[in-house]
C-alpha cells in the first residue's frame, strides 16, 4: 500500500455564494481513538450536494464554509485509530453518514440516524471530495459480497430509498414514487424487488428520468401533462395508493402524496425542500387519516442489512441506475450534469 501523504486537495464550500467551491489544499487527516482513515475511492454527487451548490436556506444554516462536503462513499481502509479492533488496512468500506453519539435516548431506542448530539459526514464536518477523510470505524460498512467496489458508494441512496419505502407497506401494496432522481430511481427498482403489486413513478419533465423507471419496474410513469392525482386514483379503483414517497422536494409534489394516498395510508417524505415551510393540504391529512413520516437517512442497521440482503441477491441494477462516471477533477461538471438532470448516479472517481 502506498505511502500516506501529508496534505490532500479537495473540493470545498469557500464562499457564501451558488456554487463557491474550490480545490484547495488541507491537511490528511489523522485518526482519533475509534476511527479509521479512508483512502477514497469513489464519491457520488447527491441531491444534498445540489443543495450545498445552490446555497439554499438549509444549506446556509448547516455547512460551515470551509467544509469538504460529499458524503455518499466507499474507500479502502489505510489507517486504524486507537481502539479500532473492527477493521483491517486494506478493508473496502462505504459509509454511513449519520454520526451518532450513541448515548443519548434516541441511540438507545434505536434510532441512531436522528442523534440528538448527531451530525452528518460531508455537510457539518468534513465528508469525501478529497482522497483522504476519518470517520468512526462503526460507520465504515463493509461492502457487501459481490458488489463492485467502484458501486459501493450507491449503498447510501438506496439505503435512503429502502428506508423510505419501509414507512409504509411495500409487499404486495400500492406504491407511488414522486421525484425521479436517483433515490426515486433507486426506490422503484427496490419497490419492484420487495414485491410491490403495483409502482406508480411519477416526475415533471425528466423523460430520461422517466424512461428508466420503466425500465426499472414502473407500472405507470406521469409526468406535466399528466393530472396525477386524477392518474392515481384511476390507476387504483380510485382509493388512492397504500405507500406514497416524496422524494422531489417539491410543495406540488407533496400536496399531490396527500391528495393520491388511500385512505389510513402511509405519506413518507425525504425530501429537503428549499423552503422550510411548504403548504401541505392539513384537511385531507386529518380526514384521509393518514400516516405522514419524515425519513431521515438509513435505520442504524437494519436498512443496511436489508439493503446488503438485495444487493447480494442481484436484486438491484445498480449500472442501470448508475449512468455516468467521472474523474474527481470534474467535479463542478458533475455537479452542472446532476443540476440538468440529464443523468441518473453520477459518481466521482480518484482512480
Amino acid at each position: 500500500m502506498s505511502e500516506i501523504p501529508t496534505t490532500m486537495f479537495a473540493w470545498t464550500k469557500t464562499t457564501d455564494s451558488v456554487g463557491g467551491f474550490a480545490r484547495i489544499e488541507h491537511p490528511v487527516p489523522t485518526p482519533a481513538a475509534g476511527e479509521v482513515l479512508v483512502k477514497t475511492h469513489s464519491t457520488s454527487v447527491c441531491g444534498t450536494d445540489i443543495h450545498i451548490w445552490k446555497w439554499d436556506e438549509w444549506s446556509r444554516e448547516n455547512v460551515p464554509l470551509g467544509t469538504i462536503t460529499g458524503h455518499e462513499t466507499c474507500g479502502q481502509v489505510v489507517g486504524l485509530g486507537e481502539g479500532v479492533d473492527s477493521h483491517s488496512i486494506g478493508d473496502l468500506v462505504a459509509i454511513e453518514c449519520h454520526l451518532a453519539c450513541w448515548n443519548c435516548p434516541r441511540c438507545e431506542e434505536g434510532n441512531a440516524h436522528i442523534c440528538e448530539n448527531g451530525s452528518i459526514f460531508g455537510v457539518h464536518i468534513n465528508g469525501a471530495f478529497g482522497p483522504y477523510f476519518v470517520v468512526p470505524a462503526v460507520n465504515a460498512r463493509q461492502i457487501p459480497e459481490g458488489l463492485d467496489p467502484g458501486y459501493a458508494s450507491i449503498q447510501d441512496p438506496l439505503g435512503n430509498a429502502i428506508h423510505t419505502l419501509t414507512g409504509g407497506p411495500v409487499k404486495d401494496s400500492t406504491v407511488a414514487i414522486h421525484g425521479l432522481g436517483p433515490i426515486g430511481l433507486f426506490a422503484v427498482n427496490a419497490a419492484k424487488a420487495m414485491g410491490a403489486a403495483k409502482i406508480i413513478a411519477v416526475d415533471w419533465d425528466n423523460t430520461y428520468r422517466m424512461d428508466l423507471a420503466k425500465s426499472l419496474g414502473a407500472d405507470l410513469v406521469l409526468g406535466k401533462e399528466n393530472d396525477v392525482v386524477a392518474e392515481i386514483l384511476a390507476a387504483t379503483d380510485g382509493r388512492g395508493v397504500d405507500n406514497s414517497c416524496e422524494f422531489s422536494g417539491s410543495p406540488q409534489a407533496l400536496a399531490n402524496t396527500v391528495h393520491s394516498t388511500r385512505m389510513g395510508g402511509y405519506v413518507n417524505i425525504l425530501s429537503v425542500y428549499g423552503n422550510s415551510m411548504p403548504e401541505v393540504p392539513m384537511n385531507e391529512v386529518v380526514f384521509r387519516y393518514l400516516h405522514i413520516k419524515g425519513i431521515n437517512g438509513r435505520k442504524m442497521w437494519s436498512t443496511w442489512d436489508t439493503m446488503h440482503d438485495l444487493l447480494e441477491q442481484g436484486l438491484i441494477d445498480v449500472d442501470a441506475v448508475l449512468t455516468h462516471r467521472m474523474s474527481i477533477d470534474d467535479f463542478e461538471q458533475a455537479v452542472d450534469l446532476a443540476i440538468a438532470g440529464n443523468c441518473g448516479k453520477v459518481v466521482l472517481d480518484f482512480t
